[in-house]
């Protein structure tokens, strides 16, 4: 690197600092900023701890900041993961390689990406709901977010969480991309009944409220729900674990009721993330065109 070069970004990181230091921000929010300024690229995720629901509890949220901070307000995706995931590293998150061109374009276009620690077997339960409701309070308090620009990318466990969550909390959430979701929860614990147990701990189901309550969480018995969201669903045809048949009649209902739906089968897809690499960049024109 040219001495040239190398002053002109040490001035640059320079400035950025002064910036920093005449912001009343949170820590967090000026490590992100540093990380911006000196060109370091949205994969340079930083996990931080931000305000839970319980006093003085904290939620590790790993934070993908924009690769450039656009003037005026901008959108967050929040990825929820699979059941077993967390938001470390590697662990069936977004963070995987599948959807690297997808973190690298949502960075380009100025978009926050964070992924919550909720909890491997949550089923966006109460708690779980309380959490993601304190996730977009804090991210909107700490940066420039707009409310109104918040968005979903759920896979397998967190997909269906996401359909819940969007059920549960009207008007929140944006638009929303599933991948693989279960939609009807009386149907899927039948065909995996090794989830039943985990499911029904996390909902406090009992024999007299099992029908009711999974009707409840089961996104295709209320499509209405989805009428001002815009859904995109991705499900491999070869799926073993949630069947192909959720997301096709998902997909059905929603159209039936008006509302607006993408539905992707991805040829011999199977219940892995890899089916989500060559549909990437429809992804983020999806979420970000809703936006436009």
């Amino acid at each position: 690197m040219s001495r040239h070069n190398q002053g002109r970004i040490e001035k640059g990181i320079s400035e950025n600092r002064s910036k920093i230091l005449s912001m009343k921000a949170p820590f967090f929010t000026c490590l992100l900023i540093l990380l911006i300024s000196v060109g370091s690229y949205a994969e340079e995720s930083v996990v931080s701890q931000i305000p839970g629901v319980e006093e003085g509890a904290t939620i590790a949220c790993r934070i993908y900041p924009p690769k450039t901070l656009p003037e005026g307000r901008t959108g967050l995706v929040i990825h929820l993961y699979g059941s077993g995931g967390s938001h470390r590293e590697g662990q069936f998150n977004i963070g995987r390689p599948p959807f690297d061109q997808f973190r690298q374009m949502l960075a380009e276009r100025g978009y926050w990406l964070v992924v919550p620690e909720l909890g491997p077997k949550h089923w966006m339960n109460d708690r779980a709901c309380l959490q993601v409701d304190a996730v977009i309070d804090e991210m909107v308090r700490a940066h420039p977010i707009d409310r109104k620009r918040v968005h979903f990318l759920g896979s397998s466990m967190g997909a269906g969480n996401s359909l819940i969550y969007i059920m549960r909390r009207p008007g929140k959430i944006r638009s929303v991309v599933a991948v693989f979701p279960m939609t009807d929860f009386r149907r899927w614990l039948e065909e995996q009944p090794r989830y039943r147990a985990v499911v029904e701990k996390a909902h406090s189901i009992t024999d007299d409220t099992r029908d009711t309550a999974l009707k409840n969480l089961s996104p295709l018995l209320h499509p209405e729900a989805f009428r001002d969201v815009p859904v995109f669903l991705l499900h491999g045809d070869r799926d073993p674990i949630v069947p192909p048949h959720h997301s096709r009649e998902f997909a059905a209902a929603l159209e039936e009721s008006g509302s607006k739906v993408v539905f992707r089968e991805a040829a011999d897809g199977v219940h892995n993330d890899e089916i989500a690499r060559p549909f990437q960049r429809e992804l983020v024109e999806f979420i970000t065109g809703v936006d436009d």
